[in-house]
């Protein structure tokens, strides 16, 4: 289905007629909590800044993005949609390669790109793929992201270290 795209498509969507809107000088557009984005400026003139859920928390922000202009920030993780069972946590993303819920060692994957579809997209397969390989793909699409993992380490990427506030 487009579960791992759809909401990215949609912001994309909402991107083309904003554009269109020569009023509309900024905007925060969320569609479903773990899709955003970020259009111009807020009216006083300052930067966006969006809260990044801690994955073992969801009364609890892990950090704050400051997004400057337009910006796609898309989050993936092991946290909303799962169950336990045998003391093990079973997420709803599902490895292609096995057919199973990915099980790496990532409990959550941020993405901040200029497309929704891309940030969509890139936030499950790098969740499935686990950072090494992820930091790859990244490069090749021109994103940036935030990654934890099972150990709550924060790993972000260097093009995104002066625009994450780890809290």
């Amino acid at each position: 289905d487009l579960g791992a795209i759809g909401k990215g498509i949609g912001l994309d969507e909402i991107e083309k007629k904003l554009n269109g809107k020569k009023e509309i000088t900024g905007a925060l557009v969320n569609l479903g909590g773990s899709s955003i984005l970020t259009y111009g400026e807020k009216e006083d003139g300052t930067p966006w800044k969006v809260a990044v859920t801690n994955p073992r928390s969801a009364d609890d922000f892990l950090g704050v993005v400051t997004a400057e202009g337009k910006k796609h920030i898309s989050t993936s993780g092991d946290y909303e949609r799962y169950f336990k069972k045998d003391g093990k946590r079973y997420n709803h993303i599902l490895d292609p390669a096995t057919g199973y819920p990915a099980d790496g060692s990532l409990m959550s994957v941020t993405i901040i790109s200029d497309q929704g579809a891309i940030s969509d997209g890139l936030s499950t397969a790098c969740f499935v793929l686990g950072q090494e390989k992820a930091l790859k793909l990244l490069n090749k699409y021109g994103a940036e992201g935030i990654f934890v993992d099972k150990d709550k380490n924060v790993y972000v990427t260097e093009g995104l270290k002066d625009h994450f506030e780890l809290l």
